[in-house]
């Protein structure tokens, strides 16, 4: 069976894509009379480049957090980097890939030195899901000034850039709450805007999956109306793929009905 915390990565990579994308958020507004010329992203803040964070990796107000296991951390990591494997940020005592209650979340963040003065920028090893789900959760608890470093520590040792067995000292801050709730939907509210004109539900699985082929639930198949983009062809192909450029990115979604003019929930 699918665990939620697969649904919960899923969910973390599509809300990092539509948010660098467009502001999926709050109430749309009306679209265009001609069509959307995409040049750049709409949150330049939200994707970095190891080129960036290569200029800015000694920044005094820079965090620069490993999502990777601990296992992989120890062998090797970026100058700097703390260490906050995804899974500590689950709430132990629900469903696998929960997220972590309040309390247990500030002390994890305010531990690695993380509050509103730093500029917390997370990656993992490549394309996977792990550092978009961090980020997702700090995100969720208010902090202001967070990214992800497109494709992490495969494009940074790709490059040729330092890497470190040292693991920084820190001094615990205090990490300041504020819960963004929107950021999550709940059971309740799809049931209720399954209907609701300008909105779209965004199945981040296989196509397999949301077809109800390949079944990993008590049942198969998807959503009532929701369209499918496997969240895999957000990046390119290659042995150190990125994320696709805003043009490619925004033909991808336009296609399945999700623009920048609708609420998406994924």
């Amino acid at each position: 069976m699918m665990r939620q915390q697969q649904k919960m990565m899923w969910i973390a990579v599509l809300a990092l894509v539509l948010g660098v994308v467009a502001a999926c958020r709050p109430a749309p507004t009306p679209a265009p009379a001609g069509p959307i010329e995409v040049k750049e992203f709409a949150n330049l803040q939200l994707l970095v480049s190891t080129e960036w964070l290569a200029e800015h990796v000694k920044d005094a107000d820079l965090r620069l957090v490993d999502a990777r296991q601990a296992e992989d951390y120890a062998p090797g990591h970026m100058p700097s980097a703390v260490s906050i494997p995804r899974p500590i940020t689950f709430d132990p005592d629900a469903l696998k890939g929960m997220i972590g209650q309040p309390v247990q979340m500030a002390q994890l963040f305010g531990s690695k030195g993380i509050n509103e003065k730093v500029h917390a920028v997370i990656y993992a090893q490549g394309k996977g899901t792990a550092a978009s789900r961090v980020l997702w959760t700090l995100e969720y608890y208010g902090h202001p000034n967070v990214s992800l470093l497109d494709v992490g520590f495969t494009k940074w040792q790709a490059g040729g850039r330092e890497v470190t067995t040292e693991e920084p000292e820190v001094t615990s801050v205090e990490f300041s709450l504020e819960v963004h709730s929107w950021l999550l939907t709940t059971k309740e509210e799809i049931v209720g805007k399954l209907d609701q004109e300008g909105l779209v539900f965004l199945d981040a699985r296989s196509g397999e999956e949301y077809k109800g082929r390949d079944v990993r639930t008590k049942r198969g198949g998807h959503i009532p109306g929701a369209v499918n983009v496997d969240w895999r062809e957000n990046f390119t192909p290659g042995e150190v793929p990125v994320f696709k450029s805003p043009a490619e990115l925004e033909e991808l979604y336009a296609d399945v009905g999700v623009t920048r003019h609708k609420e998406v929930h994924a």
